[in-house]
């Protein structure tokens, strides 16, 4: 992994963890779920990105098997967490969700463990058919809950026109949507990185700068999406435009 992807990393090692503690102390006031499965998700992202960092220290060169591991299994369960709190927030009574919150599990796991029990602990073989059945147990929660973030903000706009939704829920709507899509293409920038690395070797430098644009901008609407500065709400609350285009 180039330095630009290890720094990239770090960032969004930083990040995930400030944004899940923060929403896991959120949840022991509110005491409700979402938050904290929310929370949970993205303090594993948040290890699962240091551990991917850590494996690239030459000092942690005998650990890289380990390390790499760790993190894929950091990410699974992230991956997991996100698929539960899409269900339990947009349709925590159909029974079609719950189906995929058990096929994201089936995919992830079972990519993991066959490519382990295969030899590809680290699990970047993209020639092998768990690699892949892995990629798509990444892919489908976010995927999801891009359509379902999408779909909501669509009928929020709808009831901001008659007063019946806050600009900023709308708003959060639309950002968690784009994080959702952006995190989509980091998963499809990885097969380029990992098509790389099994050609060359190592992690090449276009494809870890596109990975580390691609993970910083999700990060970036995530961020805005949960915890926006003063300066972006007042923004979105009082500018006129942006409320006279929603009644557009």
């Amino acid at each position: 992994m180039e330095e630009s992807a290890t720094t990239g990393e770090l960032i969004a090692s930083l990040v995930y963890m400030i944004a899940g503690a923060r929403l896991v102390r959120l949840s022991c006031v509110t005491r409700e779920t979402p938050e904290r499965l929310l929370g949970a998700s993205f303090l594993l992202m948040g290890m699962g990105s240091l551990l991917y960092s850590l494996a690239v220290f030459p000092i942690l060169e005998a650990s890289w098997t380990l390390l790499n591991f760790s993190a894929r299994i950091s990410y699974v369960f992230a991956f997991i967490l996100v698929a539960i709190f899409t269900q339990r927030i947009f349709r925590p009574d159909e029974r079609w969700g719950q189906w995929i919150v058990y096929g994201t599990v089936l995919l992830l796991i079972g990519g993991v463990g066959g490519s382990a029990l295969s030899g590809d602990w680290e699990g970047f073989s993209i020639g092998s058919g768990w690699f892949w059945l892995e990629w798509m147990g990444y892919a489908a929660p976010v995927t999801w809950t891009c359509a379902e973030a999408t779909l909501e903000h669509t009928q929020a706009r709808r009831r901001l026109r008659i007063g019946l939704c806050e600009p900023l829920v709308c708003n959060r709507l639309l950002l968690w949507a784009a994080f959702a899509a952006l995190q989509l293409c980091a998963n499809l920038v990885s097969v380029g990185q990992y098509a790389a690395f099994e050609q060359e070797g190592v992690f090449t430098a276009g494809w870890d700068y596109l990975y580390s644009a691609v993970s910083i901008s999700s990060l970036v609407m995530m961020w805005i999406a949960f915890f926006p500065p003063a300066l972006y709400k007042r923004w979105i609350e009082g500018v006129p435009h942006l409320h006279c285009s929603e009644k557009g």
